[in-house]
């Protein structure tokens, strides 16, 4: 009830000023109501700042109690009413493998939850006891049991491990291209098509084994060569689900530029010859999208489907480009079927408009209609170690970005894997391994590295000893000018010098520069940026089984790949573009570019800048980027209880 209406209510009153009020308050309504029908009504932004002090129980419980009600909607929302029923589905493919999740305990919907709960009780054992503490607190403050708030704080690491392991059931069981050939003459026309150093060889023109590649399969076609394609599938590939997209254009199973053959002695192969209708562009760069389905029908889960391979991608040049494979990017053509990965970048010097650094993020990856509702930015003082902000949501105690007082900045992004704990379970006991994640979640090392690290090189030492959940790309950077790149994931094989690379945009530095002597992710001296693939550690684990590719790297398998590799492409070129004119503004105009926006699953997106102790934060909407950038002032903010 309005204000003024319940003082009106609740004092003594003639019946005329009753009618008084009720008709200012209709007409109120009425015009109200005309508003809305002209204009479109906004939903206010869902963020919240909130400042913690103390120990950590005292902090969580501050959080717990602040937002009481909002854990419980993010809980039931995103994992209750979405996520759970969701990672159900996932049951009947997981137990086909892993018989430990045919027990009963797991049936009757109870999977998924049970699932979440034994791995978050896993993770306890690695998860340092501050921020265990920090979760009793915000347990106790919102009054819900502790093991909600540690399925909320750990569900992550947990389903990025799971998903892995289905998706790479899924793969193993769908078909996937053998090879690839540019029928037309390669192996005669006095150019090294393949870029092996070799011209004109036997085969010139066949990629055999087919592998994802960052940058073109092929260069020099001929503008009317034929693309022939090997695919293999164990119970064979129905040819009226083939789809291949040239450019832009689409061509489908039964289409006369498609040719099919079935081959092998049990039907399991299928060659596929596509002839480009209206032949192949003269000196272009082109770009193939193929899928496929199988022939068995999937009926559980509904609805029924066939299993369907991922969508490769691979890139060519036609005669007259002249440039070498490595020269030519996999950015491949625009499709809004797919959605951008999270990215970062940093720029300083030389690429800013004053020379001070600034790093940015955009940060996507599970929205659901939800994650947004409940964006907090959270602001510590601990008793003990760095004050620090984070951007976070509610009921959980980390981010994956943030700035501490020192003005270190961590930033972090999801790069899939199956070098993780949940398939190293696997690799262990076939029969009876367990969805078990291990090691420290991400999140948490974040917070370890802006409570316990002044500089970068402390964050880096401390980020290369810790045990990972998973893959992860991260930009580091101080004050100083210092940034870092690193690739991490779990390195489950335990091999020497594996499973964590880094880099700068120093190319006097060996480590720094590709095979090709490129900076591995700068377009100048002082950039550097990410998304969400390995641009480093491209062999992040390649498990073969009598020379079978059983677990392949990430470019393999995962399906955020090639649109990582679109993001990664356009960002530097933007980056380009600009150099030497980024200031806060035109930062944050890039984080807006339309092909850099995942319009479904953005969380939030930010800019540090860490000479000056600012932060300019947009959150609270889908996609971040639609709202306002917020300033907060951290140095005033955490020098002095909080100013906003």
């Amino acid at each position: 009830m309005p204000h003024a209406a319940a003082r009106l209510l609740r004092r003594p009153c003639t019946a005329g000023i009753l009618v008084s009020f009720l008709f200012s308050f209709s007409l109120s309504l009425l015009v109200f109501l005309m508003v809305g029908c002209s204009e479109e009504a906004h939903q206010p932004p869902y963020r919240e700042i909130v400042e913690l002090h103390g120990t950590p129980y005292e902090r969580g419980f501050q959080h717990g109690q602040r937002f009481a009600s909002k854990i419980r909607s993010l809980y039931t929302q995103l994992l209750t009413s979405s996520l759970l029923p969701w990672l159900n589905r996932e049951q009947t493919d997981i137990a086909s493998v892993l018989t430990e999740y045919q027990d009963p305990r797991y049936s009757g919907g109870r999977f998924s939850y049970q699932v979440l709960l034994e791995s978050g009780l896993n993770l306890m054992k690695y998860i340092p006891e501050p921020y265990l503490e920090e979760m009793r607190g915000v347990a106790d403050g919102a009054d819900l049991p502790f093991d909600e708030v540690l399925v909320l704080n750990t569900f992550v690491d947990t389903m990025l491990g799971m998903r892995a392991i289905t998706l790479i059931i899924r793969a193993l069981q769908s078909p996937h291209i053998q090879s690839i050939e540019f029928v037309g003459g390669l192996d005669t026309d006095g150019v090294d098509n393949d870029g092996d150093g070799v011209v004109d060889e036997q085969g010139e023109g066949i990629q055999q084994p087919y592998r994802a590649f960052p940058h073109a399969s092929m260069v020099e076609v001929p503008v009317d060569a034929k693309i022939r394609m090997v695919l293999q599938d164990p119970e064979g590939v129905d040819p009226a689900s083939i789809r291949i997209q040239l450019d832009t254009e689409v061509y489908v199973g039964g289409h006369e530029s498609i040719e099919t053959l079935t081959m092998g002695s049990r039907g399991d192969r299928l060659e596929v010859t596509f002839t480009p209708p209206h032949g192949l562009p003269l000196a272009g760069t082109v770009s193939v999208l193929v899928s496929a389905g199988d022939l068995t029908w999937i009926t559980d889960p509904p609805p029924a489907h066939a299993r369907m391979m991922r969508d490769e991608r691979f890139v060519f040049t036609t005669k007259g480009v002249g440039k070498a494979p490595y020269e030519v990017e996999n950015r491949g053509a625009a499709d809004n079927r797919y959605q951008p990965p999270s990215i970062g970048f940093a720029v300083r010097n030389t690429a800013t408009a004053d020379g001070r650094m600034l790093v940015a993020h955009h940060f996507a990856l599970l929205d659901s209609n939800t994650s947004h509702k409940h964006t907090v930015l959270f602001v510590h003082h601990p008793s003990e170690g760095q004050p620090h902000v984070v951007l976070g949501w509610t009921g959980i105690v980390w981010g994956f970005s943030g700035m501490n007082q020192d003005g270190l900045v961590y930033t972090a992004n999801v790069s899939d894997t199956l070098d993780n704990p949940v398939v190293g379970e696997f690799l262990r006991d076939l029969t009876h391994a367990r969805l078990l994640c291990s090691g420290v979640p991400m999140g948490i090392v974040g917070r370890e590295i802006l409570t316990g690290s002044s500089e970068v090189d402390q964050a880096m030492a401390y980020l290369k000893a810790v045990d990972k959940t998973f893959g992860w790309n991260l930009i580091l950077a101080d004050p100083s000018g210092k940034m870092v790149g690193a690739e991490v994931d779990s390195n489950i094989l335990g091999e020497a010098d594996r499973g964590f690379y880094s880099y700068t945009p120093d190319t006097s530095d060996p480590q720094n520069v590709d095979p090709w002597g490129r900076p591995w992710a700068s377009v100048g001296p002082d950039d550097l940026r990410m998304a969400s693939h390995f641009q480093r550690n491209t062999e992040d684990i390649d498990f073969r089984l009598f020379k079978y590719p059983l677990i392949p790297p990430q470019r393999d398998w995962t399906s955020f790949y090639f649109r990582s590799l679109r993001a990664f492409y356009i960002l530097g070129e933007r980056i380009s573009s600009s150099y030497g004119r980024l200031d806060v503004p035109s930062v944050i105009n890039i984080l807006r570019l339309d092909d850099l926006i995942d319009h479904r699953d953005s969380m939030n997106a930010s800019v540090y800048d860490p000479g000056n102790l600012m932060l300019y934060f947009a959150m609270g909407q889908v996609p971040a980027t639609s709202g306002p950038f917020i300033t907060f002032d951290v140095a005033e903010a955490l020098g002095q209880g909080g100013a906003w």
